[in-house]
């Protein structure tokens, strides 16, 4: 489940990031001098506020209690909290770019792949001990009061968690496509 509990979003993100500069290497390769000129990194940046962020932020909009999994009444975090969680989200596939981006260029993919293994690792864990938390569909009120809370198959909330899985994975492979092809296009011939 990737779409997204308020505390998986910059994992992800994250690991995200790391994942285009990857999918930028002859790109970083070819331009040893920086990371913030590249155009890979203005593509990941896109991806981050055109995609990752609102899909993040819709989770904590509409979806909140689920999204911190019931541990805090969502309704009474201020509007600015939320905000701030979804500029932050937005921040992770940047920063993960930059913070990968010196590994793809010396192609040292061991060591990307350990950096993207803790954030993934920690996700994984989270969902897993908290699974049972995340497949319903409540308010807190309701989680908290064992009442009138169903499984997340057929109601909104789970149409959003498919639709958004579908599109966030769509938009990984066609932005990866995208840097690939920025990347490959730069290489010198």
């Amino acid at each position: 489940m990737a779409s997204m509990p308020s505390f998986v979003a910059p994992l992800l993100g994250f690991v995200l990031g790391l994942a285009f500069a990857w999918a930028a290497i002859e790109e970083l390769s070819s331009d040893p001098t920086s990371v913030l000129g590249s155009r890979s990194l203005v593509v990941s940046m896109l991806f981050s506020l055109l995609v990752f962020a609102p899909m993040a932020g819709y989770f904590m909009a509409f979806h909140g209690d689920w999204s911190v999994a019931y541990f805090i009444n969502a309704r009474r975090l201020p509007s600015a909290v939320i905000l701030a969680m979804a500029l932050f989200n937005a921040l992770t596939v940047p920063v993960g770019f930059v913070l990968g981006a010196p590994l793809a260029r010396q192609k040292q993919l061991k060591k990307l792949l350990t950096l993207a293994g803790i954030p993934s690792l920690l996700a994984m864990l989270l969902v897993l001990l908290l699974a049972r938390r995340l497949s319903v569909s409540a308010t807190y009120t309701q989680f908290k009061g064992d009442f009138g809370y169903r499984s997340i198959a057929g109601t909104a909330l789970g149409y959003a968690v498919v639709w958004m899985n579908g599109v966030l994975a769509t938009a990984v492979a066609l932005t990866v496509r995208e840097i690939r092809r920025i990347s490959l296009a730069t290489r010198p011939r």
